[in-house]
């Protein structure tokens, strides 16, 4: 193929400008942009534009021909462009090192790729419009040579792949070092003299994280029901309303860490690469819920349905104090059932996790189950087969409503199946969504609304509360330290402050804006995080006082 010959027909070129500028405008409409009529707006002007272009081109006739790589590769910019939306449209965020940090620690599974390809084959097509309609523009000559670089230097201006890191390394944020003084180590909480002040019947934990089950869900006239069967928990709980979502805690792992160790998911990808491959910890230098726990004797479990590899669970937990270690493949060969997709479905998962739970009862030490459940995840959720034809929804309802109510109903059952035979005696439950969903099918519905997620707690000696101050995911840490007896500096632990007493946390102290924008310039406890405990105990050491 020598080159492409100019297109004469006026209307075939004007409907190639229609196709590409109003295919451009919708990718970018998918976008977490405030203003949409401005874009709108400014789609119609470049169509406009265009259409003024292709006429003055069709009077036109000695148009050059030119190689069709030579054109597509010109346009390597707007691909990377489209590349930044199609991620941000499909995760509702980018960031670089949250990408290389899941790509090695196992998120790109054959089954969870061509997954996510199919629910997203239309925004694919679409790309693919604009790609080839700019290339058609141009080997027409509508767009002339400046005016295409003009173009191409818009998308590589505009794309924040490129000009977050360009910016972050020419620029030293003035909150680059702002965490490190306002840290809160616990270390010594894992030293045997701590253990002496722990009552002398340690409290058992059931910690459940149940995929993207916000909050949000309890609107009923939207929803429906689909947070029903949580409901009674919720209400003898210790009850958060207000817990939004900080940058770094916007995906299951990174959920998992903040709930955990009261810190959102800090990445280098370097030191991460090389904790997770050579050394196989994650964040090791970071004391966490399990390392507490482990200190004191606890038996710790965790159970998934999706494989332990996926986004570096199984390390995680592994390098924090989890002795037994459960993902897709063993929870399948330990129950009956033939899984799901990825792994095991949710009753799959409870039914193991409540074996675990009820076997623990005879070894007399305490227990930490942790459990993540999936139905609920984007784009379109897992239903659970057990659950097909149950869950009370209209038949129209969208798959991922039906998902998510189905894994609550698990959850439900699992409660009172444990309580009724006695299993949940001295326990501290908590239920909490790992983070907003994601992009899914009802997405829209759920923009209408303040976004918050989901979290409570309850046990002997809980007092039955709302907690309607501002709080986030790294305030749960504490809470559940605080309702095991575990004594707290001033009741905070990392960056979260209990929520059982009366300290206001980081998030209502600072404000959710500043309190992003310092996790996002952080310099100094991401090296430290990632580095063997005696390195980072030196180093914040070095860190300004607070």
């Amino acid at each position: 193929m020598r080159g492409i010959p100019a297109v004469s027909s006026r209307p075939i070129a004007s409907l190639v400008s229609a196709a590409t500028v109003g295919s451009l405008t919708w990718l970018v409409s998918l976008i977490n942009l405030s203003e949409k009529r401005l874009l709108v707006i400014l789609g119609l002007c470049a169509l406009w534009a265009l259409l003024l272009l292709d006429c003055q081109q069709g009077a036109k006739t000695d148009q050059p021909r030119r190689r069709w790589f030579s054109i597509y590769l010109s346009l390597i910019p707007c691909f990377l462009f489209l590349f930044y939306v199609y991620l941000e449209s499909v995760f509702g965020y980018f960031d670089w090192a949250a990408m290389f940090m899941h790509v090695g620690a196992g998120v790109l599974t054959p089954g969870v790729v061509l997954e996510c390809l199919m629910n997203t084959g239309n925004t694919i097509l679409v790309i693919l419009v604009v790609l080839l309609g700019l290339g058609a523009l141009k080997a027409r000559g509508t767009l002339t040579r400046r005016l295409d670089v003009a173009l191409m230097a818009f998308f590589l201006a505009a794309n924040p792949m490129l000009t977050r890191p360009i910016a972050a390394a020419v620029h030293l944020n003035p909150l680059h070092d702002f965490l490190s003084k306002h840290f809160v180590d616990i270390t010594s909480l894992t030293k045997p003299a701590a253990g002496a002040s722990v009552t002398a019947v340690p409290k058992n934990l059931i910690h459940i994280f149940i995929e993207s089950a916000e909050r949000t869900y309890m609107n009923e006239a939207t929803f429906g029901d689909v947070m029903g069967p949580l409901l009674e928990f919720d209400r003898r709980s210790l009850s958060a309303t207000n817990m939004v979502q900080l940058a770094y805690t916007n995906n299951s792992i990174a959920g998992m860490v903040a709930a955990n160790c009261g810190t959102p998911l800090l990445m280098s990808y370097f030191t991460t690469r090389e904790y997770l491959e050579e050394n196989s910890q994650f964040l090791p230098g970071l004391t966490c819920l399990g390392d507490v726990l482990k200190s004191r004797g606890y038996r710790q479990s965790f159970v998934s349905g999706w494989p332990l590899g996926f986004t570096g669970q199984g390390a995680f937990y592994a390098t924090h104090g989890y002795s037994s270690l459960f993902g897709g493949s063993e929870v399948v060969a330990a129950v009956a059932g033939s899984g799901s997709t990825f792994g095991a479905s949710d009753a799959q998962v409870l039914d193991m996790s409540f074996d675990i739970l009820r076997r623990a009862q005879r070894d007399g030490k305490p227990l930490a189950l942790t459990i993540a459940v999936s139905g609920g995840h984007a784009m379109d959720g897992y239903l659970t087969d057990k659950c097909i034809g149950k869950t009370g929804l209209s038949p129209q309802t969208p798959n991922i409503l039906h998902a998510v109510k189905c894994t609550n109903m698990l959850i439900a059952d699992f409660i009172h199946k444990a309580e009724a035979e006695g299993l949940m005696a001295n326990t501290v439950l908590v239920l909490q969504s790992d983070h907003l969903s994601a992009p899914s099918t009802v997405t829209d519905q759920l923009n209408r609304f303040e976004r918050r997620n989901f979290f409570s707690l309850s046990g002997d000696g809980i007092r039955p509360r709302t907690y309607t101050g501002l709080s986030s995911v790294v305030d749960i840490f504490p809470t559940i330290l605080d309702a095991l007896g575990v004594p707290l500096p001033n009741g905070k632990a990392a960056f979260g402050v209990s929520l059982l007493g009366d300290r206001p946390t980081m998030v209502q102290a600072l404000g959710q804006a500043q309190l992003d924008d310092a996790i996002y310039a952080d310099d100094v406890l991401v090296r430290s995080f990632w580095q063997l405990k005696p390195a980072r105990t030196a180093a914040a050491s070095e860190a300004e006082p607070r």
